[in-house]
């Protein structure tokens, strides 16, 4: 049987390459208002596509930009490992 998601899943490993580029860029220049942006679209997408760890890692990120608090960078560095773990490829 075929997974429907598996093209669209590969499609979010690629993007994931770019997110993690993006990532760095906004750390560096500390665009919170990017980072929070990324941080959102990459903690819904994660989800949907079945890679609940890269999610949870932005979700803590999205949900500390809500409460008006910057994120530990533990947070981030958590993050950029699991953006890595999903942008290897697949053997």
């Amino acid at each position: 049987m075929t997974d429907p998601l598996a093209p669209l899943r590969e499609k979010f490993r690629l993007r994931s390459v770019d997110d993690l580029a993006r990532l760095k860029t906004l750390l560096e220049a500390k665009d919170e208002v990017e980072l929070r942006r990324l941080a959102h679209g990459i903690a819904g997408a994660a989800g949907t596509f079945g890679f609940p760890a890269l999610s949870e890692a932005a979700v803590v990120i999205d949900d500390a930009y809500t409460a008006g608090r910057t994120p530990s960078p533990g947070a981030f560095d958590r993050l950029v490992r699991e953006l890595q773990a999903v942008a290897a490829p697949k053997p």
